[in-house]
């Protein structure tokens, strides 16, 4: 067995003597490539609610059921180099339909998980695609085009298939140690079950926003 206090030993002694190189050593900027992350998320959707009231579901027999299964592909570059950068975040996502069942999709209600038809039929598949410009100045981020915020007045919700997201402006600073401040101005959006990146405000329970725009700002 190693004993561990060789090893602690050692690991302090490889730190004390790399001390001078490091405090002289700088940071290499970060570029538009260098900075950049592509993820790939595979989510394998199941929902079903049972109404106990069959005249109060969207089907009209009491059930609601969905499996489905979606695609999600992110890109975050990193900011060209220099006092102003500049840099882009894209996505594009597809939703696809396993089963639904013969009258057992969720119709048109809070529960969709797909986008349906006039008959309450579930598409077989939608996508969403979209992204945003951005530009960091010192400790100021602003992005402008499709985003997904969170915070205590707009969040991106993200419980169905696939994620809303928002069209806008937002901005946020870093400039005073353990204070992030943001703010923004949005006025469209993507529902959960659309392809649509235009649409008008909707809360997942309270239905209908009527407002052109929606703004916040705050800090935490």
């Amino acid at each position: 067995m190693v004993n561990p206090t060789k090893i602690s030993m050692a690991a302090l002694a490889v730190v004390v003597g790399a001390g001078p190189s490091m405090v002289f050593a700088e940071d290499k900027p970060e570029g538009f490539v260098e900075g950049s992350s592509l993820t790939l998320l595979n989510r394998n959707f199941y929902f079903n609610r049972d109404h106990r009231n069959g005249q109060s579901s969207p089907t009209g027999n009491g059930y609601s059921e969905a499996w489905s299964h979606a695609v999600i592909s992110k890109f975050e570059s990193g900011f060209t180099q220099g006092t102003v950068g500049v840099g882009v975040d894209a996505f594009a996502m597809i939703g696809l339909k396993l089963d639904t069942g013969d009258g057992r999709n969720g119709g048109r209600s809070s529960f969709d998980v797909l986008p349906v038809n006039s008959d309450g039929e579930a598409r077989d598949e939608y996508t969403k695609v979209g992204g945003a410009a951005k530009i960091r100045a010192f400790d100021t981020v602003i992005k402008v085009g499709d985003v997904f915020p969170a915070n205590p007045v707009v969040a991106a919700g993200d419980s169905r298939l696939l994620p809303e997201s928002f069209r806008g402006v937002t901005a946020s600073n870093t400039s005073i140690e353990g204070l992030s401040v943001q703010g923004g101005r949005l006025h469209a959006m993507s529902q959960p079950v659309s392809s649509d990146m235009r649409e008008n405000f909707a809360t997942f329970y309270a239905g209908p926003v009527n407002s052109p725009w929606i703004a916040y700002g705050g800090g935490d």
